[in-house]
């Protein structure tokens, strides 16, 4: 995809510089702003991913397979994570699970490649939140549990599927149960 516009400047930006910027300072080097601890986060990085199906939907589809297995038997995910430790957060963030539905979703639209539904990736194991605690920052371990993507994203949308009393889905940093 390229963009011309009557500003080079700003061709520049849009057709070469914007990109190289979530590639390597988001999914690389994961050092923004508010990222600087070079952690991978679950929602921040499939959101910054979807961009690169313009340039390799294969970084895409890998960063799904990824994100696929930081997520936990019960449907929760890890809200961000560092590899080299296996210590992530597990949270009560209401979105960052439907992230993955998402990007599977734009992926498939995409490039027709249905066939991603069927790949397995395993599950994180770790002790789920206690009643009144909102985040833990712990060890989680791979599961003995592999299912495929498809199965993934049926349990992000079971584990997000609560309603309030008006029949209005609840979101943010709610209980998750």
């Amino acid at each position: 995809m390229q963009v011309k516009t009557c500003d080079e400047e700003m061709d520049f930006m849009l057709n070469g510089w914007a990109m190289y910027q979530v590639i390597v300072c988001r999914l690389y080097a994961r050092s923004a702003y508010y990222q600087s601890g070079g952690a991978f986060g679950f929602r921040d990085q499939l959101q910054d991913s979807l961009s690169t199906k313009y340039f390799s939907d294969d970084m895409l589809k890998n960063q799904i397979l990824k994100h696929a297995r930081h997520q936990f038997e019960e449907g929760d995910v890890e809200h961000w994570w560092h590899d080299e430790t296996k210590r992530g957060i597990r949270t009560r963030f209401s979105d960052d699970l439907l992230w993955l539905v998402y990007s599977v979703c734009e992926y498939i639209e995409f490039t027709g490649d249905i066939c991603i539904l069927d790949i397995e990736v395993p599950y994180l194991v770790g002790t789920p939140l206690s009643s009144g605690e909102d985040e833990k920052y712990d060890i989680h371990e791979e599961s003995e549990v592999k299912e495929s993507i498809y199965k993934h994203c049926i349990r992000a949308i079971e584990k997000s599927l609560s309603f309030g009393e008006n029949g209005l889905p609840k979101i943010g940093s709610r209980r998750l149960e």
